[in-house]
């Protein structure tokens, strides 16, 4: 049987905080997220609306199209 997981937002405060590490991370590594879709996938995976399997599947699909 399958269950599945109950996803439970995060405060705004610890969406922004996340938000803020991964650009962090992003920028000493040379790189930028510039798409509005990719920021948008971004910001629901640091609230915890969805999860990260769904943020890098539909990047994937996003970006190549697949």
């Amino acid at each position: 049987m399958v269950h599945a997981l109950k996803m439970e937002q995060v405060p705004e405060a610890e969406a922004t905080r996340r938000l803020s590490f991964a650009a962090a991370a992003m920028g000493a590594a040379g790189h930028e997220i510039t798409d509005p879709y990719l920021l948008e996938l971004a910001e629901r995976f640091a609230r915890d609306e969805i999860t990260g399997e769904e943020a890098r599947r539909l990047s994937l699909k996003h970006v190549l199209g697949r």
